[in-house]
C-alpha cells in the first residue's frame, strides 16, 4: 500500500528543491564574485587533484627552462669566443704564408715572430674564457683554466651539460677546442713550432711545412665552432619547447581555476529563473512554510 501524500510532505518536499537550489545559486554567486570555480578542496576533489598535478607540471618546467636559460648563456659565450678564435686564426695564418715569401731578413722574421706570439696570447685568453669562475672549455673538471701557458689542455672529455626536458640533458659547451696536450693538431704547439723555426731562420719550413699542421689545428677550431653552433641551436629549440609546454600547463591550471564567467553567469541566469519559477508553484501550493523564502 502506498504512503499518502499529505500537505506536510508536499511542503517538505518543496522546501528542500528550494534549499537545494538555493546553494546552488549561493554556489554560483560564489564563483562569479571570487573568479574561482572552487574556494575550498571539499567543493571538488577531482579539479583540486588534477590542479596539483598540473602545479607540479608547471614547477618542473619552470626549472628545465631556467636551465635552458642559463645553459643559453655559456653556450652563446662559447659560440662568440670560438667565432672570435677563427678570426684570430685567419689572421696568424697570413704570417705563416708571409714567412714563404722571397727576402726574409732576421729583421723582417722578429715582426713574425711577434705577431705569432701575440696571436697565440689572444688565443690563450679565448680558450680560458670563464663563466663563474669556471673555464668554459675544460669541460666538468670545474678547472679555473682550460690551458696552461704552454697550451696544454687541462680540463676533462665530459661536457657540462644542462636537464632542459624530461630525462633529456643538453650539452652547453665542447670541450678542448684548440686541441688536445701532445696532439698534432693543437693550436698553441702548431704556433710555439713556427716561432721556435722563425727564431732558428727557418723560413722556409714555417712555409712549407708548419703551414699544413696549423691548418688542421684551425680546422679542428671550425670543427669545434660548428659543434658549438648547433648546441646553441638545440638548447634554443629546448628553450622555445620548455616556453610553450608552461604556456600550455598554465592554461590547463586556470581553465581549472579561473571561472568561465560567460558560462557560469549563463547557469546562474538560468538557475535564477528556474528557482524563480519554483518558489511560484511552491507558494501556490504551501504558502505558509515559504515565508522564510520571501
Amino acid at each position: 500500500m502506498g504512503m499518502a501524500v499529505t500537505q506536510s510532505s508536499i511542503s517538505s518536499m518543496l522546501t528542500a528543491s528550494l534549499d537545494t537550489q538555493q546553494s546552488g545559486l549561493a554556489a554560483l554567486e560564489q564563483q562569479l564574485s571570487s573568479g574561482v570555480n572552487y574556494s575550498q578542496p571539499s567543493q571538488d576533489p577531482a579539479a583540486v587533484v588534477q590542479s596539483l598535478g598540473i602545479s607540479s607540471q608547471i614547477g618542473r618546467f619552470n626549472q628545465y627552462l631556467s636551465n635552458a636559460n642559463d645553459g643559453l648563456i655559456v653556450a652563446k659565450m662559447a659560440d662568440s669566443t670560438l667565432n672570435s678564435a677563427v678570426s684570430a686564426l685567419q689572421q696568424a695564418r697570413t704570417v705563416f704564408v708571409a714567412a714563404g715569401g722571397a727576402g726574409i731578413t732576421p729583421t723582417s722574421a722578429a715582426g713574425l715572430i711577434q705577431s705569432l706570439q701575440s696571436a697565440y696570447q689572444s688565443l690563450l685568453g679565448l680558450a680560458n674564457t670563464t663563466y663563474m669562475g669556471q673555464a668554459i672549455f675544460a669541460g666538468t673538471s670545474g678547472s679555473a683554466s682550460a690551458y696552461d701557458s704552454a697550451g696544454n689542455y687541462l680540463g676533462s672529455q665530459s661536457s657540462i651539460t644542462r636537464t632542459v626536458a624530461p630525462a633529456f640533458q643538453s650539452p652547453v659547451a665542447v670541450t678542448a677546442p684548440f686541441g688536445q696536450s701532445g696532439a698534432s693538431n693543437n693550436v698553441f704547439a702548431t704556433l710555439q713550432t713556427a716561432i721556435s723555426d722563425l727564431k732558428a731562420g727557418n723560413y722556409s719550413k714555417v712555409y712549407n711545412g708548419d703551414l699544413a699542421a696549423f691548418d688542421s689545428s684551425m680546422q679542428g677550431v671550425l670543427s669545434s665552432a660548428a659543434t658549438q653552433g648547433e648546441m646553441v641551436q638545440q638548447l634554443q629549440y629546448m628553450q622555445n619547447q620548455s616556453t610553450q609546454t608552461l604556456q600550455d600547463l598554465q592554461a590547463q591550471y586556470g581553465g581549472i581555476q579561473n571561472v568561465n564567467v560567460a558560462q557560469v553567469a549563463g547557469e546562474y541566469a538560468q538557475a535564477m529563473n528556474n528557482y524563480q519559477v519554483a518558489m511560484q508553484v511552491a507558494a501556490s501550493a504551501v504558502q505558509p512554510t515559504l515565508a522564510k523564502y520571501i
